[in-house]
């Protein structure tokens, strides 16, 4: 049955199209985290079959985030956010500076105890809903930086990542007193670089910041810090042959497409330059690197171990990380996205129905859906519910 597209939002605005919709879907609250042995040795399968999919065509380049409330998918792009009930063809809402928002430019969204969304935006600094109104955060109430990269909660305190260091925020954010600033300056270099990425947080409380220079982990009051000579990111001559020629298919996709990742020229190699991080289960933190693989730390042992294209891995730009509720780790790469099951790269691509090749962002719903950002499009796949597998069209 042919599928005609419609449009979700209106001219003057982020576009999206709808071309195939399929399935229904199982309503699951539970997750778990990506827990599994990993293989002393690692290789790639490609995904034989076409995928089941709906494909979101934007005019508004990358997409940034994906951050999942329930039923509503919220949308982060260069012209703003979309919240968008996944449930419906035609329900959605564009959040931008001509609505609420202080910048079009989005990198993160986190839902906070109460379901509401905090944003992180490209010079806007920091806004907040609180089901009634919204809140806006700038250098004035404490923020180190109106560009604010990753959010994270840990039991009272915000934590805040921006390009002139770390914050972190105990208690009422309107109330200057309840900021502190971490930068390499003050924290005499335990923050390994003041370009900071992402956040994870172990239950312990230790918090790991992903930089442009490495990483860092600030616990008790006390710095540590990590960077390609301590095993961060694969050794260049193991990726320089696969990573030829990348950059000339980056301009134009992720640079003039986004503001969200600055500084890295035409460089095809950049180990330290953390790009996207996730903390798993086993407190294991997999990091994803320019150029240089993905990483994963084991944080009792502080030994690396890295995945590239030689162990399976369909890019050695590793863009977004996301664990579903099978225990699978999905990784969005330069080349298509993978998904790791601790032995093998199962990986995904045009020939299977994706939309984009580079993947920017990763989002698993509690309904079996995976939704992946990409250059100017959105793709939503459906995971067989005892597998975790995406479904193919039979």
């Amino acid at each position: 049955m042919a599928n005609k597209p419609f449009n979700l939002i209106n001219k003057t605005r982020a576009i999206i199209f709808i071309f195939i919709a399929v399935a229904s879907f199982i309503h699951v609250d539970t997750t778990r985290a990506f827990s599994v042995q990993i293989s002393k040795t690692t290789s790639a399968e490609p995904y034989p079959h076409i995928l089941k999919t709906q494909t979101f065509d934007l005019n508004t380049r990358n997409i940034k985030v994906l951050t999942s409330q329930g039923r509503h998918l919220w949308i982060g792009t260069g012209q703003g956010i979309i919240r968008y009930d996944t449930r419906t063809n035609e329900d959605y809402k564009v959040y931008d500076n001509q609505n609420h928002l202080l910048s079009n430019g989005i990198f993160a969204i986190l839902m906070d105890t109460e379901n509401w969304p905090w944003i992180g935006t490209y010079g806007g600094g920091l806004s907040h809903f609180d089901s009634k109104q919204w809140h806006h955060y700038n250098t004035p109430q404490g923020l180190n930086d109106a560009f604010v990269y990753d959010i994270e909660f840990d039991k009272n305190s915000l934590w805040l990542a921006t390009w002139s260091g770390v914050n972190r925020v105990t208690g009422n954010p309107g109330l200057r007193k309840n900021w502190q600033s971490f930068t390499f300056e003050n924290t005499e270099g335990g923050l390994i670089d003041d370009w900071v990425y992402a956040i994870e947080i172990e239950p312990s409380g230790k918090t790991w910041f992903g930089t442009e220079s490495g990483i860092s982990a600030y616990h008790h009051g006390k710095w540590e810090a990590f960077n390609h000579s301590n095993g961060l990111g694969a050794p260049y001559d193991q990726v320089q042959q696969e990573n030829r020629s990348i950059m000339s298919l980056f301009q134009g996709q992720h640079h003039s497409a986004s503001p969200s990742i600055p500084n890295l020229q035409t460089s095809d190699y950049r180990p330290n330059y953390v790009v996207s991080m996730l903390l798993d289960k086993k407190n294991r933190l997999w990091i994803g690197t320019w150029g240089g693989g993905l990483s994963m730390l084991d944080t009792h042992t502080l030994i690396f171990r890295n995945f590239t294209m030689r162990e399976g891995l369909p890019g050695n730009f590793i863009l977004s990380l996301e664990e579903d509720a099978s225990g699978a780790l999905w990784i969005g790469t330069n080349n298509g996205l993978s998904r790791f099951d601790g032995k093998t790269f199962q990986n995904f691509s045009a020939i299977n129905g994706l939309k984009s090749k580079f993947i920017f962002s990763v989002e698993a719903t509690s309904d079996h859906s995976l939704w992946l950002g990409g250059n100017r499009s959105l793709t939503r796949m459906i995971l067989d519910p005892e597998t975790g597998t995406p479904l193919k069209i039979n």
